[in-house]
């Protein structure tokens, strides 16, 4: 089965987990579900100036890979700059947060539950 990065239809976020600014993401719905673990397998845009908003993960874990772009990420209080083919882990029971630096920020974020 193939997905068609271009098929995808976005879906616009304002202040993202209560961060700022604008994200969007792409969401490749074939991903999701698999073995029953993926909550979700997305395609994320952050804008000029935008962030994640710093939240916590409590019955699942995250992924991010960085795809384009350079960004700050809040790891559980720990801010640290991230560029592409960067990946950042959030375990169950801790926190994060993302925001772009200088541009947009492209990444994959995966949910696993």
């Amino acid at each position: 089965m193939v997905t068609k990065f271009q098929l995808i239809n976005p879906m616009e976020m304002t202040a993202p987990r209560d961060g700022k600014g604008t994200a969007f993401s792409f969401p490749y719905d074939i991903l999701k579900g698999i073995d029953g673990k993926v909550k979700a397998f997305n395609h994320m845009r952050l804008e000029e100036d935008s962030a994640i908003g710093y939240h916590q993960h409590i019955d699942d874990l995250e992924i991010y890979i960085i795809t384009e772009g350079t960004g700050i990420y809040n790891d559980n209080g720990k801010e640290v700059e991230v560029t592409v083919n960067d990946v950042m882990l959030c375990n169950k029971g801790e926190y994060h947060g993302l925001s772009s630096k200088n541009g947009k920020l492209d990444f994959i974020a995966v949910i696993i539950g």
